[in-house]
């Protein structure tokens, strides 16, 4: 106890001595005051000087991080396991209307059937959904895959030791329209049973930037 109170006071004695050298250093305490009113000052007008500058901020690239990570793959599909061309349907085309109207090439008194290039791109920041998986033609999104296949995407890419920033092109196909009450729709031409994808997913050997 007496130990304690001891170093207490030895603490006591050390601060008193340091703020009294400080006071006689600076001519008393209302010297020292009026010093540490003028360096206060000087900081908050150089402060104020550097908020006026002009800031410049680097918005990064998407991919930078990734590097080498960000790379493209294709999967053509033979239609092996289904009874037909174009079997996977999209979701959430109601949304994207006006963006898949630029794709679609309407037929005369029939609905649309135009075929094209789609990506599918992970995106493992969605706050609904980390394992959403968003549909693109041409940069522009059409569609997603539905939550239970885009949990079975995302499974079957981390399997195949596929980055998350990549890409994957497939044939994709756009059907509708033709009249106010059809609406257009996107199908793709891979498996409906996302499993039987690994062996048709292959990585491009040219590398695509857009």
């Amino acid at each position: 106890m007496w130990i304690i109170l001891l170093i207490i006071i030895i603490f006591i004695l050390a601060v008193g001595v340091s703020v009294k050298k400080e006071l006689k250093k600076s001519g008393g305490y209302k010297n020292y005051k009026a010093q540490r009113l003028r360096e206060w000052e000087m900081e908050k007008e150089s402060s104020h000087l550097n908020a006026s500058k002009e800031v410049k901020v680097e918005i990064p690239d998407p991919f930078l991080k990734y590097g080498g990570e960000f790379k493209e793959y294709e999967l053509e599909y033979d239609c092996a396991y289904d009874f037909e061309q174009y079997p996977f349907e999209v979701v959430g085309e109601s949304s994207y209307q006006g963006n898949i109207k630029k794709f679609a090439i309407q037929r005369e008194n029939k609905g649309c059937f135009t075929e094209v290039i789609a990506k599918i791109i992970r995106e493992p920041t969605n706050k609904y959904d980390k394992n959403a998986c968003r549909v693109v033609i041409n940069g522009l999104t059409v569609g997603y895959l539905p939550r239970n296949n885009a949990e079975s995407w995302v499974r079957l890419l981390n399997k195949l030791n596929i980055h998350e920033a990549a890409q994957i092109n497939v044939n994709a196909v756009i059907v509708g329209g033709g009249s106010a009450e059809y609406s257009y729709g996107v199908r793709l031409n891979i498996p409906t049973r996302i499993a039987n994808s690994a062996k048709y997913i292959k990585e491009l050997k040219e590398q695509v930037n857009e």
